[in-house]
Order: C-alpha cells, then sequence, then structure tokens
C-alpha cells in the first residue's frame, strides 16, 4: 500500500528549509513525492547502494532518511551535496553528470546488490552521462535503478526549449533499458512502478515532476526561487499560507 499517512509535506520542508538556511527548494519539493515512496516502502533501504546525481534539494533526502531514523547515528550532519558523513551515500557528486558513470564501477563491484541513481533531467544532457546510458545497456548491468527527476525545467530555462532530452527515452529502449513513464507527484502511481521494476534489465523511471510542486508562488516563478532562500518567518509564513496541499 502506498504511503500518504507519514509522507513527508511540503509545510515540513519549507520549515526545514528555512531553519537551515537552505535554497534549491523547487527542486527538494520536485522530487519529494517519489523519493518519500522509495524510501518509505522499503524499494531501497541503506543496505543499497546509493548514488546521488541530484546533489541540489538535499533536504529531500535528510528529511526521508530522518523519518526513517536512517541518520539517529550521525552526530555532525551537514547540509549540502557531498554527504560525506553519511555511511550509506555511496556517492555524491557536486556538479551533475558523473553519478551514472561512477554507478558503473559500484554496481560491477557490488553485482548483489541494487544500486539506486537519482538524476535530473538537465543531466541528461550531459555527453558523459550519455555514454554511460549507452554502457549499462550495453553490458545489461541490470542491477542499476535509475530515478529522473523530469520537472523540464533548469535555470536558465526549460529543458525542451534549451537542449531536450525526450529522445534519449528512446535511446535508452534501443539499449535495452527497461523504461518506464509516470506522473512523479500521483504516489499510487509512482508506487506501481517501483514494483514493476525489471530483474532482468537495467531500469530507468523518468517522473514526470513539477518543480516547487505544492507552492503556488515557486510554481510560478521558477526562476526566482531556483536559487532563493526563505529569508524570513514572514516569508516561510507567507509560503505556508498559499500551500495546495499541507
Amino acid at each position: 500500500m502506498f504511503n500518504l499517512k507519514n509522507k513527508i509535506t511540503v509545510k515540513e520542508l519549507l520549515e526545514y528549509s528555512y531553519k537551515e538556511n537552505l535554497s534549491h527548494i523547487p527542486s527538494a519539493l520536485s522530487m519529494l513525492d517519489y523519493v518519500d515512496e522509495l524510501f518509505t516502502n522499503e524499494i531501497v533501504t541503506p543496505n543499497d547502494c546509493i548514488v546521488i546525481g541530484k546533489p541540489f534539494g538535499a533536504q529531500t533526502y535528510y528529511l526521508i532518511w530522518k523519518k526513517l531514523k536512517y541518520l539517529d547515528e550521525v552526530e555532525n550532519l551537514s547540509i549540502g551535496v557531498k554527504h560525506d558523513e553519511i555511511s550509506f551515500v555511496d556517492y555524491s557528486e557536486e556538479t551533475m553528470g558523473n553519478a551514472l558513470g561512477v554507478s558503473i564501477g559500484i554496481a560491477l563491484v557490488n553485482k548483489n546488490k541494487k544500486v539506486w541513481v537519482n538524476i535530473s533531467d538537465a543531466t541528461l544532457q550531459m555527453g558523459n552521462t550519455i555514454e554511460a546510458i549507452q554502457f549499462i545497456g550495453h553490458n545489461n548491468i541490470k542491477n542499476i535503478f535509475v530515478t529522473v527527476d523530469y520537472n523540464n525545467s533548469q535555470v536558465t530555462g526549460k529543458i525542451d526549449e534549451i537542449l531536450s532530452v525526450h529522445p534519449i527515452i528512446d535511446m535508452c529502449k534501443l539499449y535495452n533499458w527497461h523504461i518506464q513513464e509516470v506522473e512523479g507527484h500521483n504516489r499510487k502511481e509512482i508506487l506501481d512502478s517501483y514494483n514493476s521494476i525489471s530483474s532482468e534489465k537495467p531500469n530507468i523511471i523518468f517522473l514526470k515532476t513539477i518543480k516547487g510542486s505544492g507552492v503556488i508562488s515557486m510554481e510560478k516563478d521558477i526562476k526566482k526561487w531556483h536559487y532563493k532562500k526563505i529569508e524570513t518567518l514572514t516569508e516561510l509564513q507567507s509560503l505556508v499560507v498559499e500551500l495546495q496541499d499541507t
């Protein structure tokens, strides 16, 4: 059964972002639903290999892992992108583009473990990511499981207008990946897709999401909020008032 009762809420994420002075809030909201379902339903656990190819919006990871008590033993939790102090994060990049390639080595060394890689759609514009997709598919590295936050947005505009990544979906098909395209804020559909992953091929799920999902002003002004932090308690309260789903 998909998780609703104990889900991390938009309000909690906003409050945490304000408390810890964090930016990239729309990116965090974009992936909140599918990452929450992933860990709450134990599709991925700390016993698997975890590769963070979408390092920005890390408050989503932290809130979920805190809820599940995965971070109870972490004495000094940093707020950033590398997560060096979290033992179960095998790799997290500071920029973007290398995670999928790194996951190949991790998967080959840990053949009996699932290797989860979370990336953004903009990562699919990068040549090293495309090469990794080809290599994984050609060699059928079937313990790799990729989720793509497909919110069609990067800092300078829409993905489709800057450099469309939709053809990469077709390329994945040609390279023998098991592919699913899912509404990234429909929790039942998300969990159904997780329960349909293949054990015979590498898996990639393209989750169609909305940047800033649930916060009207963030959805409307993505560029303004890409790097912006919640600066005052008054600003936080104003955002909470407009929530579509608290």
